[in-house]
């Protein structure tokens, strides 16, 4: 009696253990493919933790993320010959469970650094699992993995606010291009994708993405997805959003930036020296005129 209470304590046990383990429990892996020139970095990624990133609103409750990814560190002549746009420093293909890493080009926004890179392209991968591969917008997946990469920063903001500036126009579909058509649009692609989901995130809550990630992944649209999440149609918020923007949001950001400091010191040091300049010219004017009346009376 006391061998079948054990044994049916045991089996308790184990069925325990399988349904209530939490998933933080999960482990996620890298591991790094690198030629011999790049051995210092593929050491320095082999020795960091990605499982942070695990512990996301957003995945916290989404299982069977820890399947192990493989970060390839790529040399520039490998990225040239296949065509990698030169301000590209990584990407990531998530049906493959595969990251490519350029590390000897400088990373440029949204990224800065090569491990604000790796954290953002782990972040895709995410994303592609917990929506089982199915496919979402550029802007919804760029934007979710910025927020991943890191909190919004001064820069973000000024970017944010300088794009709604001069682009003031851009809907969801002519955003989701940018990200194909050079550096400059991609940058303002990114910018406005990275607020855009902060935005959701604010207004419906950090549950919000993955509500539409768990609905895109049992096989629904993103449109009803996004519908499931905020109570909202895409296109409405896409009218909020856009258009709604009020010109203290616009401005504010990028008139109290540093970047706004120094592009106005840079003026008024262009202003002085054009000053300088024209008086220069003026007093050289006048010297000219004396030596000439001079002249002149001789």
């Amino acid at each position: 009696m006391r061998l079948w209470q054990s044994a049916t304590f045991v089996l308790w046990w184990v069925t325990v253990c399988l349904f209530t383990t939490p998933v933080s429990a999960q482990t996620l892996r890298l591991e790094v493919r690198a030629p011999e020139e790049f051995s210092g970095i593929a050491r320095q990624i082999r020795n960091y933790d990605p499982n942070p990133l695990l512990e996301t609103p957003w995945l916290s409750d989404v299982r069977g993320l820890a399947a192990p990814i493989l970060v390839e560190l790529v040399t520039e002549s490998v990225a040239q010959r296949n065509g990698i746009p030169n301000w590209v420093a990584g990407y990531a293909v998530t049906e493959h469970n595969l990251i490519a890493l350029f590390p000897t080009r400088t990373p440029s926004y949204p990224n800065d650094s090569l491990e604000s890179v790796l954290r953002h392209e782990i972040a895709h991968v995410l994303i592609g699992r917990a929506a089982r591969g199915r496919p979402l917008p550029r802007w919804f997946n760029e934007g979710l993995a910025i927020t991943v990469e890191r909190p919004w920063s001064l820069t973000d903001r000024t970017r944010f606010a300088w794009t709604r500036v001069v682009d003031h126009q851009m809907s969801f579909e002519s955003l989701n291009h940018r990200f194909g058509q050079g550096r400059v649009a991609a940058e303002r692609a990114y910018a406005i994708s990275g607020a855009l989901v902060r935005r959701l995130i604010h207004e419906y809550g950090v549950t919000a993405p993955a509500k539409i990630l768990s609905t895109v992944a049992a096989g629904h649209s993103f449109d009803a997805a996004t519908q499931v999440a905020t109570g909202r149609s895409l296109t409405s918020l896409e009218l909020e959003f856009m258009m709604n923007q009020s010109v203290v949001e616009r401005w504010l950001p990028f008139l109290t930036s540093g970047y706004t400091l120094w592009s106005a010191v840079t003026l008024l040091a262009l202003l002085a020296i054009w000053s300088h300049r024209q008086k220069r010219k003026i007093r050289r004017q006048r010297w000219d005129e004396e030596e000439a009346a001079f002249w002149d009376e001789d």
